[in-house]
């Protein structure tokens, strides 16, 4: 950053300014459903969806969380009836992380409201914008590398 480029031109700052926003977007239309869950629940959901079974060490590489963040909300939608721990059958310290039947259908049911949440935040762009943003957003991911924290506004 250039010592008199303002704060609201850099693109950092912006990008963190949009992401704030997002999730705080996304977390009102949440709370709309009355389900009692987080975007960060909801993010665990879907991929443990997605994967169908996985460990608690790559759920936390994927969703870019520490462990210890991935064991509490492990543990509260384990306490909601979504979620379970299952035993790894090669190796007893380790278990496997899956959806119940419960957590199936409410991700189920709630996919659609969340994909409307999705369209809500890139109404105006035309695909070939919202392509396009993702591949600038996956250039700059890819500049950071795994686990850089020293990118700041």
């Amino acid at each position: 950053m250039k010592s008199n480029e303002q704060l609201n031109n850099v693109v950092n700052f912006l990008l963190e300014q949009t992401v704030r926003q997002m999730r705080g977007y996304a977390q009102r239309q949440l709370d709309t459903l009355q389900a009692g869950i987080t975007v960060d629940q909801w993010v665990i959901l879907k991929i443990i969806e997605e994967r169908k079974q996985i460990s608690q060490v790559e759920l936390a590489q994927v969703a870019q969380k520490d462990t210890a963040s991935i064991t509490r909300i492990l543990d509260l939608l384990q306490k909601k009836g979504l979620t379970q721990r299952i035993d790894d059958e090669y190796d007893r310290r380790k278990y496997m992380i899956s959806l119940t039947k419960d957590g199936e259908a409410f991700v189920m049911r709630n996919l659609p409201f969340v994909n409307e949440i999705r369209s809500q935040i890139v109404r105006g762009l035309s695909p070939d914008e919202i392509q396009n943003l993702k591949s600038i957003l996956e250039k700059i991911r890819s500049n950071l590398g795994q686990g850089s924290s020293d990118v700041f506004p």
